[in-house]
């Protein structure tokens, strides 16, 4: 129930945010969560929903070739790992086609587990292991990378991939499993 709650309100967060933006774009995206390979690997399930808000660009982040600032909420919908935050993109058109490149870096709270079961408790310390992510922190780096077209004028789409992870930077845990998410979102310009 608590991460239900805390996702609730880190949606309702970044959507009141987004109602006092005058221009920019909103996005609404769906990914695989726990996304491997071999998906015999995964150890959390469900999809991820998530509503996330890019504004255009302000002048002064000119001298970092001008990203756009985002808020993101993600909702896993079997009730495992999720996250809301914030951070910058940049979006890159292929020469004048509309087809479209884009990196947004930033970060994030996550609701999953931090830490593992104490050693002196074996059965459940693997148990843990083998279903759950033990991210180590609760603030994790957001990486994500797309490749998108525009439908029309006001309408995009981009495949995606999102990493998660504290690169042992932002937390005091040497755990650092992350999460790796796969999905499609589709975004709305208001400008």
């Amino acid at each position: 129930m608590k991460k239900l709650i805390l996702s609730l309100a880190g949606a309702a967060a970044a959507i009141a945010l987004c109602g006092t933006a005058s221009a920019g774009e909103l996005r609404l995206g769906i990914a695989m969560h726990d996304f491997e390979i071999n998906m015999d690997d995964r150890r959390e399930s469900g999809v991820n929903f998530q509503p996330q808000y890019v504004w255009n660009s302000p002048d002064f982040l000119r001298i970092l070739a001008s990203p756009q600032p985002y808020v993101i909420a993600s909702i896993n919908s079997d009730q495992e790992t999720n996250f809301f935050g914030g951070g910058i993109l940049w979006k890159k058109n292929f020469g004048g086609s509309a087809y479209f490149w884009e990196i947004d870096t930033g970060i994030v709270y996550q609701d999953g587990r931090t830490e593992l079961p104490p050693p002196n408790q074996p059965e459940e310390r693997q148990r843990v292991l083998d279903t759950e992510i033990t991210f180590g922190s609760e603030t994790q780096f957001h990486f994500v990378s797309g490749l998108g077209m525009a439908v029309t004028e006001d309408w995009d789409v981009q495949l995606f991939f999102e990493h998660l992870s504290h690169g042992q930077i932002l937390g005091d845990s040497d755990k650092n499993e992350g999460v790796e998410n796969i999905g499609v979102k589709f975004g709305y310009k208001f400008n």
